[in-house]
């Protein structure tokens, strides 16, 4: 059971990081138990990261695989369990589960009928009769207010 254990906890030490492993991280920590479904009323993510909090060396990150097995003894007290019942679960669950993000509701891009303007229309294109370059550096003579001489005398 131990050397199950041993593989499921390197797994979750592992996920996530590209160097490696020397030990399991905090957040790893609180994904295993959110992973294995083992959060609830008596045992919280806060209390997972005080657990965690209270094993590992003073200006250290990681854990160890023996200070693990110590922060079994405490969650199986807090979740009132034994120690071997908690590491079946862990084991039972296999290694993390690799979610993926999906994206929340956002009703201004998802209601296409409160869309305006550019994006109703199917959004921009190159032929809508963009300024050119050239337009933009019209070098054409003008006045002080930089009215082009051409556009003052049509004004008359």
């Amino acid at each position: 059971m131990t050397g199950d254990l041993r593989s499921v906890f390197e797994a979750f030490a592992q996920f996530g990081s590209r160097e490696p492993a020397g030990g399991m991280e905090g957040r790893a920590f609180s994904k295993l138990f959110k992973d294995c479904g083992l959060f609830c009323k008596r045992f919280t993510p806060t209390d997972a990261d005080l657990v965690f909090s209270s094993l590992k060396p003073r200006g250290g990150k990681r854990i160890s695989f023996e200070a693990f097995e110590t922060a079994l003894e405490k969650v199986a007290t807090k979740k009132q369990l034994t120690v071997a019942e908690l590491a079946g679960k862990i084991v039972a669950a296999g290694g993390p589960k690799a979610s993926g993000t999906k994206a929340q509701a956002n009703r201004f891009y998802d209601d296409k009928s409160s869309w305006t303007t550019t994006a109703k229309n199917g959004g921009p294109c190159k032929s809508d009769g963009q300024k050119t370059l050239a337009g933009l550096c019209d070098r054409s003579p003008a006045d002080a207010r930089g009215v082009s001489s051409g556009a003052s005398n049509r004004a008359h």
